[in-house]
């Protein structure tokens, strides 16, 4: 079982980072961010300043408040989310500094703690002095037992090379099932997805197809048939990226781009492995949609919204005309899950959700994982054409 760090801090711990900024450290500071102002990096140019000299950028410095935070106090799982500092006295390269973090306040029920911070130059002379706030995330890690059911068949996943589809393929393989890893660009993160099921015991391989194309979708479905002899079932994930567009401004590819992935990439792959299912008299589908569907929607999400809308409509239809077929559709509709889709979404938002969702937390993407893993089981032998939301209970009907 992986620590719960937040567990074994208390109000009053301290952690102290030591370093020396060096030149390399300015230049590749100047590199990284462009920020390339004389004042940091031009001798002639701070001699005419009150500095005399060249000064380390405050934000180079006050880096490594970062470091303490994410390396030792919380450490690891840390998301440092808000801060006030101020920026009391110039740094030089060469000179030493050192980083004092110590815990001033914890709030058990969000998982946020309140830091003090110093950082101290030359002579223990102050040069940042400040408050942060870091949220410490809380280790999701389900544990392989003798209890956990074991499956055999092969099942193809789509945009399985990160998030809710890397966790589908996982869990699938933590049964027993063999997993075709499906991605359409990321071949890197695919294979790595592939690498942790083989170091777990599992079988999987990874196959680049655009699920949106027909030929490359059937071309997959004919590899996997030839390598493994039958496909079990299929996990319709892949989504585009969501962009925030505001209606006037949105264009009608933008909207076609979510149908051509989510609604002609499930269609695609359905209509290639059903002569198979047919055949064996037996299939599952299970379709990622989301809770967008059928809540209220998020402002200027119109084309994933939209699309999502479909695929639980598209689900439903295949589950009426092929359940007399021993086929099952289901699908899987995730609440706001912790994964890069919303990377981008300001934390205190993503703190308001949770604290309207009656679980208090987000969904980790082994939380839809598990759900999608069910519908597989022998246990869900009797379940088609429903919507599984897992949001905490934020959606109850």
């Amino acid at each position: 079982m992986t620590e719960d760090r937040f567990e074994s801090i208390n109000v009053g711990d301290e952690a102290e980072l030591l370093h020396t900024i060096s030149a390399s450290d300015l230049d590749l500071f100047v590199q990284l961010t462009g920020d390339n102002n004389p004042l940091h990096v031009d001798d002639s140019y701070a001699a005419t300043t009150s500095f005399k000299k060249t000064v380390v950028h405050g934000m180079l410095t006050a880096s490594f408040i970062s470091t303490i935070i994410g390396t030792k106090l919380p450490g690891k799982g840390s998301l440092w989310y808000e801060q006030q500092l101020r920026f009391l006295a110039p740094v030089r390269v060469g000179e030493d500094i050192r980083v004092l973090a110590k815990v001033r306040h914890k709030s058990i029920a969000l998982r946020i703690l309140t830091i003090s911070i110093v950082v101290f130059g030359r002579q223990g002379k102050e040069v940042i002095e400040g408050e942060v706030k870091v949220k410490v995330l809380k280790p999701e890690v389900r544990e392989k037992t003798d209890k956990d059911e074991k499956n055999t068949g092969v099942v193809i996943v789509t945009g399985a090379s990160r998030g809710i589809g890397a966790a589908i393929a996982k869990e699938l393989a933590l049964t027993g099932y063999t997993v075709l890893v499906n991605y359409s660009k990321s071949a890197a993160p695919a294979e790595e997805v592939v690498r942790d099921i083989r170091g777990s015991q599992g079988q999987a391989i990874a196959f680049q197809a655009d699920v949106s194309n027909d030929a490359e979708v059937r071309e997959m479905v004919a590899f996997t048939l030839k390598e493994f002899g039958s496909i079990t079932g299929i996990v319709n994930n892949a989504s585009p990226k969501i962009e925030n567009v505001n209606f006037q401004k949105l264009r009608w590819n933008d909207i076609q781009i979510h149908l051509d992935v989510q609604i002609k990439g499930s269609f695609n792959l359905c209509q290639a492995v059903l002569p198979h299912f047919i055949e064996n008299k037996n299939g599952v589908i299970v379709n990622i949609a989301s809770t967008v569907a059928d809540n209220i929607p998020p402002v200027e999400w119109l084309p994933y919204s939209m699309a999502k809308a479909a695929l639980i409509s598209f689900s439903r239809s295949l589950a009426v005309e092929y359940g007399p077929k021993m086929i099952r559709v289901n699908c899987v509709s995730p609440g706001m899950t912790q994964t890069d889709l919303i990377a981008d979404i300001p934390e205190k938002a993503k703190m308001v959700v949770k604290m309207q969702t009656p679980l208090r937390r987000l969904a980790s993407a082994e939380d839809i994982a598990g759900v999608v893993g069910f519908l597989f089981s022998e246990k869900a032998l009797h379940i088609t054409g429903e919507n599984i939301r897992v949001c905490g209970g934020l959606i109850m009907r």
